[in-house]
């Protein structure tokens, strides 16, 4: 695969490195962090090994954060204003503050929702495997590219991308509030917490940002990888 394509699969995981630019991350490393040696996914993550990090990544891609609020971005996208208001009223009191969450923040990230959450720290995670020595960079290229294939599915530029990452970080980031009454002012307030608006400004803004210089539609059979041998043993696509 040549610079240009990886660099745009490194792209999926941008906003992870835009996260810690100030700790040595970079947009282009395969292994993210070029001067380190290796990050403790451990406390993190729980993951010590090859296969724990197999197992999260091929997990959390398609059953993530995400999955718990994919059908209604879903419907929200396809169904008139007074069909999704009937919809709501039919769902549990405690779900509906973060059905008014969803409906405030569909258009900004499209039907694909909060998916590009997921998508990103697992692509971060795959470039920690080729740091800690757990993947070849043509295995963690190859993880990276089933990940490119759900991106593109679900978004339909980096600005949606950007956007479904930063609104997950921010439901993510509510779920520590445990007062059902407080949960509206978490999920509003999360996203302007300064870190989120930070990694908007670097992202859509910053002139190193490979979203200010890689296309969003390419060609995905440049992409399009076999699996390679090492991973025969991974049933997952």
């Amino acid at each position: 695969m040549d610079q240009l394509h990886q660099h745009w699969l490194f792209a999926l995981s941008a906003p992870m490195a835009a996260m810690n630019l100030d700790y040595g991350a970079t947009y282009t490393a395969p292994n993210l962090y070029p001067n380190s040696k290796k990050v403790d996914l451990t406390d993190s993550w729980d993951i010590d090994s090859k296969s724990a990090l197999i197992d999260t990544v091929t997990r959390m891609v398609d059953d993530g954060h995400a999955e718990n609020l994919s059908s209604p971005y879903y419907l929200w996208h396809r169904l008139t204003p007074s069909r999704w208001k009937e919809y709501c009223l039919h769902q549990e009191a405690a779900r509906r503050p973060l059905l008014e969450f969803i409906a405030s923040t569909a258009m900004v990230c499209g039907d694909g929702g909060i998916r590009a959450w997921d998508l990103s720290r697992m692509g971060f995670l795959c470039r920690i495997g080729v740091l800690n020595g757990w993947l070849t960079e043509e295995e963690s290229l190859w993880f990276q590219s089933r990940i490119a294939r759900r991106a593109r599915h679900y978004y339909a530029n980096w600005q949606t991308y950007a956007s479904g990452f930063i609104i997950g970080r921010s439901y993510w980031l509510s779920l520590r509030e445990e007062d059902p009454t407080l949960k509206p002012c978490a999920l509003n307030n999360q996203g302007l917490q300064a870190s989120n608006v930070n990694v908007c400004n670097r992202l859509l803004g910053g002139e190193d940002s490979p979203y200010q210089r890689l296309p969003w539609d390419i060609d995905m059979e440049q992409i399009d990888m076999e699996k390679p041998d090492s991973l025969a043993e991974v049933d997952w696509q």
